[in-house]
């Protein structure tokens, strides 16, 4: 039996159709392999590789966006740098102009002159802190919408960012991009620190992570279990957002019980605090955590309470900018008002009509003073932060009010440290010799006593040895504003310094010397700023304010050089000069961390370029036509398309009488 099948005319054409269209088709992606340089155009081409080329291709365009975000931050430091390089010109100038003046017999005014070129200085400074790139302040830190430096009430203000720009580029840290006016002029270096804690109180409306917890680690939120009278219940409080919804879980699962069993409750307004759980007669709750948990722990109510309320644990509630006044534990007169003296200019923060923290700092930040106000990193109280160099600070009470010591922010107060009167510079008192005495004080009626400090350290102990002084003398002494005392010491009612009343009659000076010892004259009373004599007939002494707070930035120090010139105050000009020395000190080394980042930014810059060459390579192993192969291979599809075209051509032709022949 044969096995040869019979073939149409029909399927022979069929067959040589479908073939040619095959190696057509295969020509035709040869041809476009050849013409674009590239062997993968469709994924269906070369599915396998296909995902790697899609890979490849988007971390190339990844990397050039990194590469841009590079480039941008290496124009941005070295135009930085650049300028840290002009600053510190200037400031060693300025320095050398200091050191000249020191050393000059100024007989015709040069040293008065010389305080032109300090002011030059200062312009050429606020100049180069306003310099931009691409519009971006180089020392703006993160604030970018206006130039950080501005003149403002005769000093200079900085309202730019307290951190630098920053961006992700694939380094293990963030890249800053430039410098914060802080880190490079010292612009924000001066803050008066809330030495009070506020002690907010705990409320339905406090935060979960507002709360530093009973174990101060915060609140760990997970399940708890309550049992009452013995039936417990398991209550998930991950989800739990605030104080309130602690309490409303728990009572829901209290309030499920037959009769009055009792309820839990924050503790409320007043400071501190948290919840409370109360039991009713003959009742018994007991709240614990699951397992290792440490929510009821956390939450201060890992407790049982019988016929009766147990106070959970002070949970600490930090301080917030929504904060209610009324909740404060710490007594606070907020009816007084603060007296902040900027410079030549004094304002008072009313504070009557607040009812929150925010409005609290609203109201000292619209007095437009350049103080911005904070809460500070613990959440206990508030900071304030001068932003204005070139003046002094002052922040004092108004009449008669105590919200400035309340607040823990009067610059003269009596934990104010002696070390800081004087810009630092201190109060001096007699070194040696037992019964020393720093200062005499004499009344109307001609009673006196001396008076020594060497063993006061702030100014609290100044007034504690002054009533000592005048007790152990015969003279009854008091607080400021007490009757029925023949003297009064203490920290002025109004404003800052110290306050000095005479309650007596009499044909003396009122007044305050400086003592001698062993031919020394201490200098205490003037450097405490009551060394004063108000007659025989004013019985007040209102004393200097010598301990007002200043930025100690490169614009106050070549302003107080400036002033020292004007005036030939040769102590003055050796502070100022020093100061400046510091400054070129700090400039160079803030230059130094400059110069580090950008060259971390060329390192990866170059990491990048390699990267990209090595990852454009394998790209193109992948997806690009190899030339010599894809030539060759049209060639041969050609010849076979040109064979199938002339074998198909002879068969066609052929009929049953090709056949019989």
């Amino acid at each position: 039996m044969s096995t040869i099948g019979r073939t149409t005319a029909l399927t022979t054409s069929q067959n040589l159709l479908a073939g040619l269209t095959r190696t057509q088709n295969r020509l035709f992606d040869l041809q476009n392999q050849i013409s674009s340089g590239v062997k993968v155009n469709r994924a269906s081409d070369e599915p396998s590789r296909t995902a790697s080329v899609l890979l490849l291709q988007s971390q190339l365009e990844a990397r050039e966006q990194k590469d841009r975000s590079l480039q941008n931050a290496s124009a941005m430091l070295n135009s930085t740098d650049a300028a840290s390089g002009d600053i510190t010109n200037i400031l060693i100038e300025a320095h050398s102009e200091g050191l000249s003046a020191l050393n000059t017999v100024d007989a015709q005014g040069t040293v008065q002159n010389t305080a032109a070129v300090i002011d030059e200085a200062i312009k050429g400074l606020l100049g180069i802190a306003n310099r931009t790139i691409q519009d971006v302040p180089l020392f703006g830190g993160s604030r970018t919408g206006q130039l950080p430096f501005e003149e403002h009430l005769g000093g200079i203000r900085y309202v730019g960012g307290r951190d630098a720009i920053t961006t992700d580029v694939g380094l293990t840290d963030q890249l800053t991009f430039n410098a914060s006016g802080e880190d490079v002029f010292g612009a924000l270096a001066s803050r008066v620190k809330g030495a009070v804690d506020l002690d907010p109180g705990a409320t339905p409306d406090t935060l979960i992570s507002d709360l530093a917890g009973a174990q101060n680690v915060g609140i760990r939120r997970g399940t708890i279990v309550v049992s009452v009278n013995g039936t417990q219940t398991n209550i998930d409080l991950s989800d739990a957002d605030t104080l309130g919804d602690v309490v409303l879980r728990v009572n829901d699962v209290i309030d499920g019980q037959t009769g009055t069993v009792g309820a839990l409750s924050t503790t409320g307004s007043g400071g501190g605090g948290g919840l409370q759980l109360t039991a009713a007669a003959g009742q018994t709750i007991s709240i614990s955590s699951v397992g290792t948990g440490q929510t009821a722990q956390d939450l201060g109510i890992a407790t049982t309470a019988t016929s009766g309320t147990v106070v959970g644990e002070d949970l600490q509630p930090k301080l917030t900018l929504l904060t209610e006044l009324s909740s404060l534990g710490a007594t606070i007169d907020f009816s007084g008002g603060l007296k902040i003296t900027q410079g030549a200019v004094t304002k008072i923060a009313d504070f009557s009509n607040a009812t929150t923290i925010q409005e609290v700092f609203s109201e000292i930040e619209q007095l437009d003073l350049g103080i911005r106000a904070e809460i500070n990193a613990d959440g206990t109280g508030i900071d304030l932060i001068n932003e204005v160099s070139g003046l002094e600070l002052s922040i004092g009470e108004n009449a008669g009010g105590t919200t400035a010591g309340d607040l823990g922010v009067r610059t003269f107060g009596t934990t104010t440290r002696l070390e800081d009167f004087r810009k630092g510079a201190g109060v001096e008192v007699h070194t040696t010799g037992t019964g020393a005495k720093d200062f005499g004080i004499t009344l109307h009626d001609g009673q006196t006593f001396e008076v020594d400090i060497r063993s006061a350290s702030t100014v609290g102990e100044v007034i504690d040895a002054v009533k000592s002084a005048a007790s152990a003398a015969g003279v009854v002494v008091g607080d400021p504003g007490d009757t029925g005392t023949n003297f009064n010491f203490g920290l002025a009612l109004d404003g800052n310094g110290f306050a000095l009343e005479d309650n007596t009659t009499g044909t003396n000076n009122f007044q305050v010397t400086q003592s001698i010892f062993n031919g020394e004259t201490s200098l205490a009373a003037t450097h405490l700023g009551i060394y004063q004599n108000a007659g025989t007939t004013d019985s007040t002494i209102a004393g200097e304010d010598l301990t007002k707070v200043r930025v100690e930035s490169v614009f106050t120090h070549l302003s107080e050089l400036r002033d020292a010139m004007k005036n030939n105050d040769k102590s003055g000009i050796g502070v100022a000069t020093n100061s400046v020395e510091q400054d070129v000190d700090n400039t160079a080394l803030a230059r130094a961390t400059i110069g580090v980042m950008a060259r971390r930014v060329e390192d990866e810059q170059n990491r990048s370029f390699e990267m990209n060459i090595t990852e454009q390579q394998f790209l193109s192993q992948i997806r690009d036509t190899d030339m010599t192969e894809a030539i060759t291979t049209y060639n041969q599809v050609l010849q076979q398309l040109q064979a199938s075209l002339q074998l198909g051509s002879t068969n066609l032709q052929l009929s049953l009488l090709d056949f019989l022949r």
